[in-house]
């Protein structure tokens, strides 16, 4: 990334020809995006900050696209963050890259969402992109797990090429058949449903993509589940919501997809000091007995329906 004061220097004086006065900026957030308030102003500018592995081009049309996506789920009723009334909607550049003006969101404290809540949540979402027609990257997303496998092909650790083995088997059934791919967030975890003064709000559409069906559930219940084990409420209630063969399998693959991107990625990008390694070993350590327990109880549920 730039110097960020350079960046920051950057975004004031486009915050200024926008009609800002008197910014202090204040930094939210610089993992992944630098995302800076621009108080007391109620907006946020996030500056995209690695461009190195796609190119510009390719971080101004992620970016048009999440301003685009946002604007078509608020059109829908969906709650989502939206881009700031402040400023023209579309990227700026600064220095090397890009960057987005959104709305600030206040901190608020909410209770977490109940299992239910969180799966109508999800669903709303899923349904007010169903018909998004403008370009949407095939399995976006997934392709960082497949450059991030290809990275640890030759690492060490057993249980690292066991999941590779999982992740070529995967990786053949999310081709399949691209036609049933669906819009999706594509990172629907608990992180991007921010609380605000009215209720629970969706953000950051970077990874929207056409993935297979049942990936933002996956997306949001994968690590709480690997964490707390498969009786984890959110991860069972969704379970007891399916009540067919088709539809249990098809969450299989994409929760078992979703905690190979989690871990995979994770440990190729803490490996090469851009994550927490820590972190990256603990997924490691509890992923592949979880996708064992996961393509069990899938089983046993089809079997006994």
């Amino acid at each position: 990334m730039a110097d960020k004061d350079k960046l920051i220097s950057e975004v004031l004086a486009i915050a200024k020809q926008a009609g800002l006065d008197e910014v202090i900026p204040v930094e939210l957030s610089s993992a992944g995006n630098l995302i800076i308030h621009l108080a007391p102003h109620p907006i946020v500018s996030r500056i995209a900050c690695d461009v190195t592995k796609e190119g510009t081009d390719y971080v101004y049309k992620t970016l048009n696209r999440e301003l685009k996506i946002a604007l078509h789920l608020h059109a829908k009723g969906v709650p989502v963050l939206l881009p700031s009334e402040l400023a023209n909607t579309r990227p700026y550049a600064v220095g090397e890259t890009w960057m987005t003006f959104w709305k600030y969101a206040p901190p608020t404290q909410l209770q977490p969402p109940s299992p239910s809540e969180a799966v109508e949540l999800i669903n709303t979402l899923s349904l007010g992109m169903k018909d998004f027609s403008d370009e949407v990257p095939l399995l976006g997303v997934w392709e960082r797990t497949c450059q991030s496998a290809n990275r640890l092909i030759n690492h060490p650790d057993q249980r690292v090429q066991e999941l590779l083995c999982v992740f070529k088997t995967v990786d053949r059934q999310l081709r399949l058949k691209p036609t049933l791919l669906i819009p999706c967030h594509g990172d629907a975890h608990s992180r991007n449903l921010l609380p605000g003064p009215e209720g629970w709000i969706w953000t950051d559409f970077e990874d929207f993509s056409l993935m297979p069906k049942y990936w933002d559930l996956a997306s949001f219940v994968s690590n709480l589940a690997l964490f707390n084990g498969v009786q984890e409420p959110t991860f069972t209630y969704i379970l007891r919501q399916l009540d067919n063969g088709p539809d249990l399998e098809a969450f299989g693959i994409a929760i078992t997809a979703r905690i190979l991107m989690s871990t995979l990625g994770n440990l190729d990008f803490a490996l090469a000091g851009m994550g927490d390694l820590e972190f990256a070993t603990k997924q490691l350590k509890l992923a592949e007995d979880f996708i064992h327990q996961v393509d069990l109880i899938i089983k046993l549920r089809v079997r006994d329906l």
